[in-house]
């Protein structure tokens, strides 16, 4: 391994494990989530938790064409027992939120390592912004949002 990569590959050793809590904790709200809403909701963690592993997959493959190994560690995932849909929301929108500010620093610190880099960075990059603004949106409720009628901003 080049000394050169040695500090990438601890930053995408970070973000797999990052990305490998995600699916646990993306998996677990599966479980957990009840309610008339249960199916959509369980549909959607599971997609997140595929989006994840698909990271995962991602890093693990770069990390080991730099020379490096891919860490088996796994962040801490927060389990406080029970939660509501809204509590399961906004841990994972914080969660989103943290991993896009890391990637977004990534890109900055790495993006001209190379053209496979910066392009793998930044499709990630809008992935996690995707995710944080279906997570805003999942937690704004009806009232918040707005409806523009005749160039006039009106409560929805």
């Amino acid at each position: 391994m080049e000394k050169s990569n040695e500090k990438l590959i601890k930053a995408l050793n970070k973000d797999l494990e990052k990305e490998m809590a995600g699916i646990v904790r993306y998996l677990h709200h599966s479980f957990i989530v009840f309610g008339p809403n249960r199916g959509p909701l369980v549909q959607m963690f599971r997609a997140q938790a595929t989006e994840s592993m698909t990271h995962a997959i991602q890093l693990g493959e770069k990390i080991t064409a730099l020379g490096g190994h891919p860490t088996v560690k796994v962040d801490q995932v927060f389990e406080p027992g029970y939660q509501s849909v809204e509590d399961m929301l906004a841990e994972d929108l914080k969660a989103e939120k943290q991993q896009l500010q890391l990637y977004t620093e990534q890109l900055k610190e790495f993006g001209d390592y190379n053209l496979t880099m910066k392009l793998m960075l930044e499709q990630i990059i809008v992935n996690e912004q995707t995710h944080v603004d279906e997570m805003e949106k999942y937690l704004r409720t009806s009232n918040e949002s707005l409806v523009v009628l005749d160039g006039h901003s009106r409560k929805g």
